[in-house]
């Protein structure tokens, strides 16, 4: 081709492109500024979600995540538009109460933000994600957490979160100049105790997450406002597993067979299991070395814990045993 040739040629093709996205068509190539702008159209045409867009709208959102990960990597003009279009204003604005979004939506914006966090290597993009409260803002959103699906969401997100606390990303979730509040450490402990193991497990990942970032400010509110509910629920559970295991010996002696005996042993492992999985934690707790978190941890292991296991039933033997009891000294 001459050179006029490649010029009509080039132009014939913009036309030719921009035909195409005016008429909301997606473009061939996928991993573009393009194809990410075709996506903030459908985003702009349906400011609603309804049962009618619903499987549109969770593929758009899907698709978004998928294209700025890998521009994260490979493209700084996709992160740019992602940044310079907010997108991210755009996906949280269907969280919106008054919009009723669909729960699948719901779900798909979680699990985005989750790879988000889990993948992107571009400071710039990672502080545009966590600026201007909208993470806290959706950290403390009235989610359905009956829906068991965007509940795991919800507790992954919580968790990738928590990866990228530093010294250097603190401020945008607690700041102690403002009144203290800490919503990814308050409303991630209120699932320690779930039924669901993988969900205690995050949670406990996420409390180390956030106990060992060195910010004297996010320290002394912890100590002051949630290490004591919450180490004084993680003695109680353990309490709790304790008296269980007692209950369950006494139904291995209550066994008639062999056969009658397994459900009790296959009960006892499991309680004993998840004692070993607190002891570890605990062990984990210690070792970060926060003088102020060890000492209350430390001061309900031996006022409850310990009064509860040894203190109380040695008292109980020294009674029994004194004057009137029926043993002797």
């Amino acid at each position: 081709l001459t050179m006029s040739g490649r010029i009509k040629v080039g132009r014939h093709m913009s036309f030719f492109r921009g035909f195409r996205e005016a008429l909301g068509i997606a473009p061939v190539d996928r991993f573009t500024v393009a194809h990410l702008r075709y996506l903030l159209g459908i985003l702009d045409r349906n400011p609603i979600v309804n049962p009618g867009n619903v499987d549109t709208m969770v593929e758009t959102v899907r698709e978004i995540s998928e294209l700025v990960t890998w521009g994260d990597r490979h493209s700084s003009h996709m992160t740019e538009f992602f940044m310079e279009h907010r997108m991210l204003e755009r996906l949280l604005g269907y969280l919106q109460p008054s919009k009723k979004t669909a729960e699948s939506v719901k779900v798909q914006i979680l699990q985005s933000l989750s790879i988000f966090f889990q993948n992107l290597t571009n400071n710039s993009l990672v502080f545009y994600l966590l600026s201007n409260d909208h993470i806290n803002e959706l950290i403390t959103h009235r989610f359905d957490f009956q829906d068991e699906e965007l509940m795991a969401y919800y507790i992954s997100f919580l968790k990738a979160l928590s990866l990228r606390l530093n010294h250097d990303t603190i401020h945008f979730f607690f700041n102690a100049d403002k009144v203290p509040e800490f919503p990814l450490l308050t409303e991630g402990i209120k699932f320690y105790n779930h039924e669901e193991h993988f969900v205690r497990v995050a949670v406990r990942t996420l409390t180390l997450n956030v106990f060992k970032v060195d910010d004297s400010g996010m320290r002394i509110f912890v100590a002051n406002r949630a290490a004591v509910p919450y180490f004084s629920n993680l003695v109680w559970e353990m309490m709790r597993r304790y008296r269980e295991m007692d209950a369950v010996g006494g139904r291995t002696d209550a066994a008639a067979s062999p056969r009658s005996l397994a459900p009790v042993r296959s009960s006892m492992a499991s309680l004993v299991q998840e004692q070993v999985d607190n002891l570890e934690y605990i062990n984990d707790l210690l070792l970060l070395n926060v003088p102020a978190l060890r000492g209350v941890l430390l001061s309900r292991l031996i006022h409850k814990l310990m009064h509860e296991l040894v203190l109380d039933p040695l008292s109980e033997r020294r009674t029994g045993a004194g004057p009137g009891g029926s043993g002797g000294a």
